[in-house]
């Protein structure tokens, strides 16, 4: 049976959100309660090393990996590498109705990825109010801790609003957006309705901005710093917050903020190829990329090679490059060189020929799961500044993002919210973007190459740029209000 976040138990939270071996390991009647594990600093540690990794498996799961880059038309299906079906073109079963369009509260293909979230918020909100009496956690430390989990108790609840709520275009008089939770399940179910669209980003806006004036120098878990929640990524995740409900001045404001005071540069062109291709290693202007789990033996418990990787012809992930994607590169467009091409057979009619598809190399090797880098800043501050009739301003941070793919620079700005658009979709492109970059500007959507759904074009507005709420959640909540349409 699929999990239901309002049926989760005390111990059933302890076990998939603290991630403790320990606690896992005890002997029936010696199980120690949630208050005992987070009591200590150990306890707290670990509870939020265990956050990280659940949140990591979230970004980085199909469907909800896949979900923005295949319905906008990024991505295509490869080929059946090997069995009785070698070279037929399928639709992956978790994907088959989403794809569509034809998704159902019922048996929803992203459930798992609705629970997941909520369980996460559930984890972070734990930590937090377990926070004032653990032992032996310094003053910086607990603030510290404190804000890197409402940073992801705020990312968690708007992953789900951009899956679940309309936006802000959307011709509905009364906006929906979810549950937001700020409490965990500890003593009783809490039936809660779900806040306005206009409620829950404020909510996030307010983890997030709670969380800014928290941050320390100090850094709790050990490892490269881009691998944990820290002031300057957490700016830039609000930013895209902020450009998501459309309020440009503080996403354009946070944007350059980073731009200017984060340290990190833009990678430079003459390594930008190169520097995607490094097997472990992430790209120079990351932000925030979280590491992926690895088993006791130190093999890696997964990664997002197992979509979009390729180490032979006939081991490789289910989904490569669109031709929709590769023709928007001009001819000298140095990212036009961030493809594997390979000759693989497929199936057409009864025969099999050879044909070519086009692998990223953004996720080849072992890569960690990325989350947010300076390319993306750049295109925040340029279309907030669009937005703002800030003409100059998003000239400059979108020609850097150009200039930096070694096209030319723009001078005027004819057309320039097109081209912006054009921009993110070339730059951002299997970074779980590009549906939620066209639900955002009231666009449609159009998929020609390789597109083997149902319906292949959908005309915005429609109740179908989001999914339905699981109905096992419905049942349990009456105070919970299904999507239009469904």
């Amino acid at each position: 049976m699929k999990n239901i976040f309002l049926k989760f138990t005390i111990v059933l939270l302890s076990l998939s959100v603290l991630g403790c071996s320990d606690f896992l390991e005890q002997e029936p009647g010696s199980q120690i309660s949630i208050d005992e594990q987070l009591a200590t600093k150990e306890g707290i540690l670990e509870a939020l090393a265990g956050l990280y990794s659940n949140v990591e498996a979230t970004l980085r799961t199909s469907p909800y990996t896949v979900y923005a880059d295949l319905q906008g038309g990024n991505i295509k299906f490869s080929p059946v590498a090997s069995g009785s079906r070698v070279g037929q073109i399928n639709v992956p079963v978790n994907l088959e109705q989403v794809y569509s369009f034809t998704d159902t509260a019922l048996d929803s293909d992203l459930d798992s990825f609705y629970d997941a979230c909520y369980t996460n918020v559930n984890a972070a909100n734990l930590i937090i109010e377990n926070l004032d009496t653990a032992a032996n956690l310094s003053a910086e430390e607990r603030d510290q801790i404190h804000a890197e989990a409402l940073v992801f108790r705020g990312l968690m609840h708007f992953m789900l609003v951009q899956v679940y709520a309309q936006d802000f275009h959307f011709s509905s008089e009364v906006k929906k957006g979810i549950v937001y939770k700020t409490e965990s399940l500890q003593e009783e179910l809490q039936y809660a309705a779900r806040a306005t669209l206009t409620e829950t980003y404020d909510a996030i806006a307010t983890d997030f901005n709670t969380a800014l004036n928290l941050f320390t120098e100090t850094q709790v878990l050990a490892g490269p710093d881009y691998s944990y929640v820290n002031l300057a990524n957490a700016k830039a995740l609000l930013a895209r917050v902020y450009l998501s409900q459309q309020d440009w001045q503080n996403a354009f404001d946070l944007a350059e903020d980073v731009i200017l005071t984060s340290g990190v540069m833009l990678t430079p062109r003459a390594d930008y190829v190169a520097s995607w291709e490094q097997p472990l290693a992430p790209i120079s202007e990351t932000l925030l990329e979280l590491s992926v789990r690895r088993d006791t033996d130190g093999s890696l418990g997964g990664s997002l090679a197992a979509t979009y990787g390729i180490s032979s012809s006939t081991s490789y992930g289910d989904f490569v490059a669109s031709q929709d994607l590769l023709d928007l590169y001009a001819a000298d467009d140095v990212r036009k060189d961030m493809f594997i091409e390979a000759s693989l057979p497929t199936l057409e009619g009864i025969q099999q020929v050879n044909r070519n598809y086009y692998f990223t190399k953004k996720f080849q090797g072992e890569p960690s799961t990325p989350v947010i880098r300076l390319s993306e800043v750049y295109l925040i501050a340029a279309e907030a500044a669009q937005q703002l009739g800030r003409t100059s301003d998003a000239l400059t941070y979108l020609n850097a993002i150009r200039e930096r793919a070694n096209l030319p620079a723009l001078t005027n700005a004819t057309n320039l919210e097109e081209l912006i658009f054009l921009e993110r979709r070339r730059e951002l492109a299997f970074e779980r973007h590009l549906l939620f970059d066209l639900k955002r500007q009231g666009r449609s959507i159009n998929r020609n190459d390789g597109c083997i759904a149902q319906t292949c074009t959908l005309i915005y507005p429609s109740n179908f740029f989001v999914l339905p709420i699981p109905q096992n959640n419905i049942n349990l909540n009456a105070n919970l209000i299904q999507n239009e349409g469904y």
